[in-house]
């Protein structure tokens, strides 16, 4: 953007409010990027907590009569965007950088997501925290993860950095103006997935969609049994975002629909071409397998990169021959973060809707 059209950021970040030790190293890590713009650190936690953080400008509790159309973690974005709003902050020159309770923003990604002049944008998503580690459920789903750095380097960036609307969009590092943010809000009848029905609306009403090559660093599940609850809500808060009009437009639900199903009949064909093969159904003089070569060496490619970016962290960065490793292992680990993703949906459907809003652990210590 041309120098001086944004003048003011709010890095947010919001949480329940059990993880007090990991948003206090969050806050302190920003603190130490001695970042050149003048900004503000936001805590939006419920009731029940503790609230002392020295390092953070305001911490808001969201009261227990405060009231909207959304719920759990979207209602408190509209308390703490009304609270933006009575404070002035409601402006085309802010931006407003919303982040959660398990996540590192890189200097990187900040400076780069202010100066972005978009009204609504994000960067990439990566598992970098303790990524590949052990206990083993933990490395299972820090590989799994690899498939959210995937889908940000490949459809991400076609689709809000090409085509200007989003497809899926993440909640953490999402970045938008304060302007913009007045006009979508956050009150809709929405229980979950708040991120991707806010990303959509922004389109339908005409807001400008970018991205951007920079890093927001996730925790990954530290158990098996916490990768399919975080799914399991994130699955249903996108049929629920889905069944609602008001809440997601129908063009964003076809998109969403269609990239569900088109991701399990991808992975259905695939197995059924294996057998095929195997079984000798289909020569191995068969044409088809020069365009199967060519999908091998793609998926091959940026499962490679994944694995790469995982490891290059920057409070945990690793030699390359490290990184090197770590790339090498996403690719063998390919199949199974594979299936592990298919069973995320496949499960949580089995089970059917939780009619909760329920939250994994974030650190290793915690429960």
């Amino acid at each position: 953007a041309p120098a001086g059209k944004f003048r003011h950021a709010i890095i947010q970040v919001t949480t329940k409010g059990a993880e007090y030790a990991r948003v206090s190293e969050i806050i302190a890590q920003i603190r130490s990027y001695r970042l050149s713009m003048e900004y503000q650190i936001w805590v939006v936690l419920e009731p029940g907590h503790r609230t002392d953080y020295p390092e953070a400008d305001r911490v808001l509790v969201v009261p227990d009569w405060f009231t909207a159309r959304s719920a759990h973690k979207a209602r408190a974005l509209e308390y703490s965007r009304q609270v933006r709003a009575s404070l002035g902050y409601d402006r085309s020159d802010v931006k407003v950088i919303f982040n959660d309770d398990d996540v590192s923003l890189t200097r990187g990604y900040i400076e780069r997501a202010f100066a972005a002049d978009y009204d609504i944008c994000e960067g990439v998503v990566t598992p970098r925290t303790a990524y590949g580690l052990r206990p083993w459920g933990h490395f299972l789903t820090s590989h799994a993860d690899d498939i959210r750095t995937h889908a940000c380097l490949v459809y991400c960036s076609v689709f809000q950095g090409i085509f200007r609307r989003p497809l899926h969009v993440h909640g953490e590092g999402m970045v938008v103006t304060g302007r913009a943010e007045a006009e979508v809000t956050w009150d809709w009848p929405v229980i979950a997935s708040e991120d991707l029905v806010f990303g959509h609306k922004a389109a339908r009403a005409g807001l400008s969609w970018g991205w951007f090559h920079e890093y927001a660093e996730v925790t990954s599940p530290w158990s098996l049994r916490d990768f399919i609850t975080q799914r399991e809500r994130w699955l249903w808060g996108d049929i629920h975002a889905m069944r609602h009009r008001e809440a997601l437009p129908p063009l964003g639900s076809l998109m969403v629909a269609g990239k569900y199903l088109t991701g399990v009949l991808a992975l259905i064909c695939s197995a059924t071409g294996l057998y095929l093969r195997f079984s000798g159904a289909i020569p191995e003089s068969s044409p088809v397998f020069e365009y199967a070569k060519l999908s091998v060496i793609a998926w091959v490619a940026v499962f490679f990169a994944c694995g790469w970016i995982g490891a290059s962290a920057a409070v945990e960065r690793r030699p390359d021959d490290s990184r090197l490793l770590a790339g090498v292992l996403a690719v063998a680990m390919m199949p199974v973060s594979l299936l592990l993703t298919f069973a995320a949906i496949a499960v949580p459907l089995v089970q059917g809707d939780p009619r909760a809003f329920n939250t994994i652990r974030k650190t290793r210590g915690t429960s």
